[in-house]
């Protein structure tokens, strides 16, 4: 008589890195005109989907140069791509609506629109803004913050300042 004895394994798939994504999107969301968004199938984009597609297709960089902005490996930045280009073609030939959310992300930048103008200005997680430089207005909408980010952004570039300039340091006196 034979047993066989299956091991279960707990296999915890590895964390992903948080993606560096230069600035959030202008707009969560888009949907096909004439159509309520409520009778729409939704597509979702995440925050690193949608800054692939804005790399390779918008602004025309290779496989390997958006893979270092975004500070991945280039087989993970292609197969990102690829789920990106795949969201953007059903969302427009089957004419569903497009939110964007959600992914490990930290932005580099930070775009603010004012409430009471309309004027969008970029901002670094250094700065920090209370008015609108074009009217003066405290009525502020902080586009990171809409995504859920902003301050977890700004610990992660003084975090990366910090340890960048240590390791140059130590790398100088070698």
């Amino acid at each position: 008589m034979f047993f066989i004895f299956a091991k279960k394994y707990n296999h915890m798939a590895r964390p992903e890195n948080n993606r560096l994504v230069h600035e959030p999107p202008l707009f969560n969301g888009f949907k096909p005109s004439g159509v309520q968004g409520h009778l729409l199938k939704t597509v979702t984009l995440s925050l690193d989907e949608f800054e692939a597609f804005r790399l390779a297709d918008h602004i025309g960089l290779s496989h390997e140069e958006a893979a270092d902005e975004m500070e991945i490996s280039r087989p993970v930045f292609s197969k990102m791509i690829q789920r990106a280009r795949q969201k953007v073609a059903m969302l427009i030939i089957e004419g569903k609506k497009l939110e964007i959310e959600g992914g490990n992300v930290h932005f580099q930048n930070n775009i603010f629109r004012c409430k009471s103008c309309g004027h969008m200005f970029k901002t670094s997680f250094q700065q920090t803004v209370t008015v609108c430089p074009s009217c003066g207005a405290e009525k502020l909408l902080n586009l990171a913050g809409g995504f859920g980010h902003g301050k977890c952004c700004g610990e992660h570039h003084r975090h990366r300042r910090h340890h960048h300039s240590k390791t140059r340091n130590k790398n100088s006196h070698e």
